[in-house]
């Protein structure tokens, strides 16, 4: 059956609309779902609905999804637009208010086309249009009260007590800085009752600037690279891996880390341009032992993190790679399948050495959920240790910050409001507002979009002002790549022409307006970047 699109003026032509699960009918092209995507059987991020276990299995997992009308068929098309004309069960996803905060890059008409060109494995666009006005409110709240809690630690004992003056005397509430103080208490010992009861915190300062950290922090992801590689290749051909080989390589990112954090994650976001030596597990580990220091862990503590990062997905090599590839929906015995990548990756890791028991705990349980819908064990609540909590989170972010043949990769702020909007059911929400702070709201080798126009990739990080870093400045403000990119920090208050300060105003996906740090940035950050010989 098919269908005239009617011609109704002012309707975008890409626009996507909530539709409640219960509503779904075959033909509806399927590109958010109200939950994380690896939390389904449909490990495809974006598909055509055209069979009655597709929707059942959609309506037992979620409560409602985003649809998209380009990819749709005519007649559902047709019925949605219909709808915004008048009273139906369909929900139109309004787009995020004017004054919503960094609004982020959306699909351009060409990208769009491109998901045509190959229906079997259609590219995800990322948006964020699922996440609800109350989370982007409060993110908004908590960015700004973070950022000046920043600089209020650089002079006063405790790391909030300017904030609540700052928020007192913006809103006019005498008990706000109580009332603040009491927020963060509780979100420190929710973490805190979740530790070893004789884990000693303690507080890290940048040893080194991060052009002196550089060369170590290449030479320390290039090993992690290798010696992940060379296990993964172990545990697909059956030999037993040598887990010790990834400790020691782990030692060399964890030390580097502790003096500058932001030289391992400036290498890892040039070396996730090269896909040929780009590794998932490398860059987890690296957010959770960004994580485990911004939180005070010891040293040991903070290889254990680096450890489940590298080790978590081992067991993927044990799958068969057509089922890891395949183009639609897992039947419930193929992602029951899949499922068993955790088992089999510690099988094979517990060959050769026995691993740490936090280690064993984050890799068992970087899949489990706090509503209990995680897998392998469906655990609920407090039966998810701090380590598979705090796994959970920065396996999910690194997913969505990185592109695959069928998506697109969020830009970072997108995927960090994703994992705001999931607090609280699938993922500890303490540990998601760490997160933020300890990779920043704008993380080293991102790109952002400067209030001249300009576009700039993140340097390094402001300790004193989050949202001020140094950024290298790639654009014109009409986006004409520059022949000589120049540094900028933000810090410093630099003024446009009208003698404003330069801000930044959003961040951008990866790859944005086509730009690719290595063509932009040839001076020596780069170089101290090259992969190893």
């Amino acid at each position: 059956m098919s269908a005239t699109i009617p011609n109704i003026p002012g309707l975008a032509s890409a626009r996507r609309y909530q539709i409640p699960a219960e509503s779904l009918q075959c033909g509806m092209f399927v590109t958010e779902l109200d939950r994380p995507w690896l939390d389904t059987p449909f490990l495809l991020q974006g598909f055509l609905v055209d069979s009655q276990i597709e929707l059942d299995t959609l309506r037992r997992y979620c409560r409602y999804v985003y649809v998209d009308l380009d990819l749709s068929g005519a007649h559902v098309a047709e019925a949605i637009r219909k709808a915004e004309l008048g009273s139906t069960p369909f929900e139109h996803a309004d787009a995020p208010a004017d004054d919503a905060p960094l609004p982020l890059e959306t699909a351009a008409p060409e990208e769009r086309r491109t998901r045509h060109a190959a229906p079997s494995r259609p590219v995800r666009i990322r948006s964020d249009v699922k996440i609800s006005s109350q989370t982007r409110e409060r993110f908004r709240r908590f960015i700004k009260a973070t950022a000046v809690a920043s600089e209020a630690s650089q002079t006063r004992p405790s790391l909030f007590g300017r904030t609540f003056d700052w928020l007192r005397s913006m809103t006019g509430h005498a008990n706000a800085r109580d009332e603040m103080r009491a927020l963060q208490a509780d979100s420190h010992s929710a973490i805190r009752s979740q530790l070893p009861p004789e884990m000693k915190l303690r507080r890290y300062a940048d040893r080194a600037p991060v052009e002196e950290e550089l060369p170590r922090a290449r030479e320390a992801f290039g090993r992690g690279s290798q010696v992940l590689d060379a296990l993964m290749a172990d545990v697909r051909s059956g030999r037993v891996p040598n887990v010790q080989e990834v400790g020691r390589a782990v030692d060399d990112m964890v030390d580097s880390m502790i003096d500058n954090p932001d030289a391992l994650m400036w290498v890892a976001r040039l070396r996730e341009e090269d896909h040929g030596t780009y590794q998932h597990g490398v860059k987890v580990g690296l957010y959770l032992v960004a994580l485990g220091r911004h939180l005070g862990f010891p040293r040991r503590d903070l290889a254990h993190l680096g450890m489940i990062g590298m080790l978590a997905d081992v067991g993927k090599t044990r799958l068969p790679r057509a089922l890891l590839d395949k183009p639609g929906m897992l039947t419930p015995s193929e992602h029951n399948v899949v499922k068993e990548h955790v088992r089999l990756g510690l099988e094979a890791l517990t060959q050769s050495v026995a691993l740490a028991e936090p280690v064993m705990q984050g890799i068992a349980q970087h899949h489990e959920r706090l509503d209990g819908s995680g897998y392998p064990k469906g655990l609920k609540g407090e039966e998810i240790g701090i380590y598979g909590r705090m796994a959970a989170i920065a396996d999910s972010f690194a997913a969505l910050v990185t592109a695959r043949p069928y998506a697109n990769a969020s830009a970072p702020q997108d995927a960090l409001m994703n994992l705001y909007e999931w607090a609280g059911t699938s993922f500890h929400e303490p540990l998601v507002e760490q997160f933020v702070q300890s990779i920043g709201i704008f993380p080293v080798g991102s790109l952002v979009e400067l209030s001249t126009g300009e576009v700039a990739v993140v340097l390094a990080h402001n300790r004193v002002r989050r949202l001020e870093p140094r950024v290298l400045v790639l654009t014109t403000p009409e986006k004409t790549p520059l022949g000589t990119p120049f540094e900028r920090d933000l810090l410093t208050r630099p003024k446009d022409r009208e003698h404003r300060p330069i801000r930044i105003v959003r961040g951008l996906a990866a790859g944005a307006y086509g730009l690719k740090l290595r063509d932009y940035y040839a001076g020596q950050l780069a170089a101290e970047a090259e992969p190893l010989a």
